[in-house]
């Protein structure tokens, strides 16, 4: 039974699950095939569930902290399809992830992210729509 679901909940446009970082957060070396992300004491809520998330229900406040390092690349493909406006680079890696959330009465920890086991992680290039050209 899930009793935590941590996110950012639904703009107003509907854009879900996701929201702004600081620029720094993210650093990528695309050609090396590495990156990573960082950030700390994100501002979130606990929707308890997936449901009560959907449905914009109660939540409380919470923070989550994020560090993840992508490495190790094991190949790259390319794509281009003119038909659907798409191009995209792609790099299959490694990713070792930490993290941890809390709120008022509960805090989670995840392990060292060295201990992570990964089984398919890409870092990605793509073009898109107005952006293909």
């Amino acid at each position: 039974m899930q009793i935590h679901d941590f996110n950012p909940g639904i703009s107003e446009s509907g854009l879900f699950w996701t929201i702004a970082v600081p620029e720094n957060a993210v650093s990528v070396n695309f050609a090396a095939g590495k990156g990573s992300f960082r950030a700390s004491d994100i501002d979130v809520e606990d929707y308890h569930d997936i449901l009560n998330a959907l449905t914009d229900g109660p939540s409380v406040p919470a923070t989550v902290s994020f560090d993840i390092n992508w490495g190790h690349a094991m190949g790259r493909t390319k794509i281009r399809d003119v038909e659907n406006n798409f191009a995209g680079d792609f790099v299959q890696n490694v990713a070792q992830i930490a993290w941890s959330g809390k709120t008022a009465t509960a805090q989670f920890v995840s392990d060292p992210a060295g201990t992570s086991v990964n089984e398919f992680s890409l870092l990605a290039h793509e073009r898109n729509g107005a952006f293909f050209s």
